[in-house]
């Protein structure tokens, strides 16, 4: 007889462990599918998913990360950066949070899932896992990464990740991203890991297969001339990694019964240092889409709430990217940053000054999905339904006639609307947001 849960997660990595273990605490029958075969690497780890995993408990996930450090910049005519971050040991990273869901009650095997048999909205789905065992489930998240079958790919330029364990040190202190005319590359030491070092170029630069052809193309790549020599007395112990590191959308329609996540919604450039804060930011939204699922709620309601997470991220990223590789002048005339100057179009990345209206949304309230008046704002591009507890729409109408709560008032008063909207508030409805963000 095939094991029966309310919700199979396939894949755990930080977006699948995360889920699982969140859905156990809300006491939904969970397992976790994965082969936990994750090779060691080092990733950058900025200060909100510290604060996220901070207050879920997950301070032995956050073990697998060194302290703060500062990152140095080579870019667009920049040597320093104000900003930070961590650097965290994946392999490390991903057991701790598996043993978290496993301690919250979530059944793990650690397999992989082979095949999809059924995947029905009324009837769940059927698994078939690589050591003979059927699962069945009412749903399932697939957090299998780029790996995840997609058939609706949208991508930007394609990008190679070739990255691996140095054999010296690398020459700087921190963490170190530098722009060269054959793509980027970024380096770090962790004191229980050692240094790393990772180059991004465009995924038709490498020629052949195999080590030796990844080997190949990182020491042509450390050969440009303006590294000076630097990392000529470097090696590198093990074998290389390679992986796909361009800005995908796989999933840009929710396919219930399944809930993609994390890489198997949106893969994220790494440039961006945000591929671990998404993971487990998608992992936390996919807990009330699968709360009010399982309860009988409208599946329109995750379907429209999945579209504008997931799209409105692809393009966000896609021209925020875009606007980095733009700073780069000196490089432009090289195919590399020529082809990420261009895409994917001149829309701005940011809402403009005067963006200011009232939409309606799907949000999570209540850890429930429903639909709620909330306020675009240029601080607020995605929207805030409350003010200090009151509906975005009620708090309007009470700054108008002044009872509008002190600390609510000077929130306005910070988004420049003391009074409330103007006179002809500019509405839209949520299908014209939408266009709006994603034409």
């Amino acid at each position: 007889m095939a094991a029966c849960f309310d919700v199979a997660v396939a894949g755990g990595g930080p977006a699948g462990a995360f889920a699982a273990r969140e859905l156990a605490r809300a006491g939904i029958r969970t397992i976790l599918i994965d082969p936990a075969t994750t090779r060691p690497r080092l990733e950058g780890l900025g200060e909100r998913v510290a604060h996220i995993l901070r207050q879920k408990e997950l301070e032995d996930a956050l073990q697998a990360a060194s302290a703060p450090m500062r990152r140095s910049v080579r870019w667009a005519g920049l040597n320093e950066t104000a900003n930070g971050e961590r650097l965290v040991r994946r392999h490390d990273f991903d057991a701790a949070l598996r043993k978290a869901a496993l301690e919250a009650g979530v059944a793990v095997r650690t397999t992989r899932l082979r095949r999809i048999e059924q995947a029905d909205l009324e009837t769940g789905v059927a698994l078939s896992l690589a050591d003979g065992e059927t699962i069945t489930a009412r749903l399932l998240i697939d957090a299998r990464g780029r790996q995840a079958p997609s058939a609706n790919r949208q991508k930007g330029p394609k990008t190679l990740a070739i990255a691996g364990r140095l054999s010296g040190p690398v020459p700087h202190s921190g963490t170190h991203v530098e722009a060269t005319p054959q793509g980027w590359t970024w380096s770090a030491a962790e004191p229980d890991f050692g240094p790393w070092l990772q180059i991004c170029i465009d995924a038709d630069d490498l020629s052949g297969a195999g080590q030796a052809a990844l080997a190949e193309r990182m020491r042509a790549f450390l050969a440009q001339t303006q590294f000076d020599n630097r990392f000529d007395a470097c090696g590198f112990e093990g074998d290389l990694l390679a992986r796909p590191a361009g800005l995908v959308l796989s999933a840009p329609e929710l396919p219930l019964p399944v809930l993609p996540i994390g890489d198997a919604a949106v893969a994220i450039d790494p440039l961006s240092g945000h591929g671990l804060f998404w993971a487990i930011s998608s992992a936390l939204a996919a807990v009330p889409s699968v709360t009010t699922l399982l309860e009988g709620g409208d599946p329109d309601l995750a379907t429209r709430f999945y579209r504008h997470r997931v799209v409105g991220t692809f393009w966000r990223q896609a021209r925020i990217g875009r606007d980095f590789y733009r700073l780069e002048t000196d490089l432009a005339v090289h195919p590399f940053w020529a082809a990420r100057a261009a895409w994917p179009d001149n829309e701005p990345a940011h809402a403009t000054a005067g963006d200011i209206r009232l939409v309606q949304r799907v949000i999570v309230d209540g850890n429930r999905l429903r639909e709620r008046e909330v306020l675009i704002t240029p601080q607020d591009p995605e929207g805030v339904a409350f003010v200090c507890g009151l509906p975005v729409s009620d708090l309007l109408d009470l700054s108008r006639t002044g009872s509008a709560p002190a600390e609510a008032l000077r929130w306005l008063e910070s988004r420049g609307l003391p009074s409330g909207l103007p006179d002809q508030p500019q509405k839209a409805t949520e299908n014209q947001t939408r266009m709006r963000e994603t034409a």
